[in-house]
């Protein structure tokens, strides 16, 4: 439960005129379904929806009050009148945000910032209350909502920032206040609604500029937009992270094994600090996401044995690279959830180092713009070198994995037909890969392939 709040101060931090000084709210909603008895409603406008047509909902259900852009009739609880509602919500979010004594650390990316998320979350709940973003409320939306549950009890805060445009999460650090911030990486991801590769690094480059000068910032210096990054701190703090320790990062890691699905490492960081780790994630790329989830806890006072437990109690997100066998010697890797060009790179790699034959079933990445078929056939150039065996394209917009794969290579119109060639093919020892955007929604292959096998 957030802050306790009157009337009267969500006037005055809405810009509304004033109200009750008595009436109190416990909780601020957006949707009538969800809505609790004592919550501030906020009537959002959208191109599909209008808040106002359910004010008389939400007082029914219990909302003391209602955030609206011109008055409702027939509505008897108060309404704060406001200029724009979208606006309001955030400046609401900020009071309870700046009301709190909470520590925040925020990250974005455009790969592996929710994996990273739930580190920092499994972190820092050894440390004490911890509030994480939950899903993906990670817009102008729904950071506000996730602000909204912080309550006084939370010694922490994992806030997840995504974007699709220059702009976005400028609005949405302001909103978090962290006094640490991290950017994974910049890729290709939504490179239709940022327009280039340049200004998906100057997008995800806003997230500093919203950290206190006092305050740190965990950079990735792997990646080649890090300098850029680095200057953009001016004299903020900022801790790098990388693979190897040539390029004088402050972490690296060392001494790697793998074994019965753990990878074990020593984290190395600044001042001979060394520490065990012990991840149940698969994915050499989660040895990065680990790190940097260490460095920023870290500066949070996070112990060394906080940062093990948190680390190895972690388990794969649904849908992430997840392991499930189909059969003795068939194996399926589900990591359908999302996919854009680095986050499908890194799982190719990962299916090319698995046992047996290897089979990637792609449906397209979505919002590439106009370089989205080079793109797609990057990828299967890559899926080729690193020795996948098949690749069967399913959907639109996927013609690219093809013409980047060559031989081997084959399209399917519809997940039926791509499941039913598994099922026809599969032959221990085997590895099927399925991944693509949401939008080509690939997890109902892996439904499909798990009910037909099972059956």
């Amino acid at each position: 439960m957030m802050q306790r709040f009157t009337l009267q101060d969500a006037a005055e931090m809405a810009g509304a005129s004033p109200q009750s000084a008595t009436v109190e709210f416990s909780g601020v909603s957006t949707d009538t379904r969800t809505i609790n008895p004592g919550d501030l409603f906020v009537a959002l406008r959208g191109d599909r929806f209008d808040g106002h047509l359910y004010v008389l909902d939400a007082a029914q259900a219990g909302a003391v009050a209602a955030v609206v852009d011109q008055p409702v009739d027939g509505v008897a609880i108060p309404q704060l009148v406001v200029d724009d509602t979208l606006k309001a919500l955030g400046r609401l979010a900020l009071g309870n945000r700046l009301a709190s004594s909470a520590r925040c650390v925020a990250v974005t990316g455009s790969s592996g910032k929710t994996t990273v998320k739930e580190m920092l979350a499994s972190i820092l709940r050894h440390q004490g209350e911890t509030l994480a973003t939950q899903g993906n409320l990670n817009n102008h939306i729904g950071v506000p909502l996730t602000l909204f549950r912080l309550s006084p009890e939370h010694q922490y805060a994992v806030i997840e920032l995504g974007a699709s445009g220059v702009g976005e999460i400028a609005y949405t650090v302001n909103l978090a206040r962290p006094e640490v911030a991290m950017i994974t990486n910049a890729g290709e991801a939504h490179l239709e609604g940022f327009g280039s590769y340049e200004n998906i690094v100057e997008g995800k480059g806003e997230i500093v500029e919203g950290v206190d000068l006092d305050g740190a910032v965990v950079l990735n210096a792997d990646d080649p937009a890090c300098p850029i990054w680095r200057k953009r701190a001016g004299q903020r703090r900022v801790l790098t992270v990388a693979t190897t320790d040539d390029k004088g990062a402050d972490y690296h890691y060392r001494n790697v094994r793998s074994e019965n699905g753990q990878v074990t490492f020593e984290a190395v960081g600044p001042g001979g600090w060394i520490a065990p780790v012990r991840l149940n994630l698969p994915g050499t790329h989660n040895l990065l996401n680990a790190l940097m989830a260490i460095a920023a806890t870290r500066e949070l006072g996070a112990t060394d044995d906080a940062i093990y437990r948190g680390l190895d109690e972690l388990k794969p997100v649904k849908g992430r690279l997840e392991q499930i066998e189909l059969q003795s010697g068939v194996n399926l890797i589900d990591d359908s959830y999302n996919a854009n060009p680095t986050s499908m790179k890194a799982a190719v790699d990962y299916l090319s180092r698995q046992p047996g034959t290897g089979v990637a079933v792609l449906g397209c990445m979505a919002e590439l713009g106009p370089d989205a078929h080079k793109l797609h056939a990057d990828i299967g150039t890559f899926a080729r070198k690193q020795g996948v065996s098949h690749l069967l394209a399913v959907g639109p917009n996927t013609d690219g994995y093809l013409a980047g794969f060559g031989e081997g290579g084959q399209a399917f119109a519809t997940h039926d037909e791509a499941v039913a060639w598994l099922l026809a093919h599969q032959a221990a020892p085997m590895t099927i890969l399925v991944k693509g955007s949401r939008s080509s929604a690939m997890d109902n292959v892996v439904r499909a392939l798990i009910k037909k096998v099972k059956d």
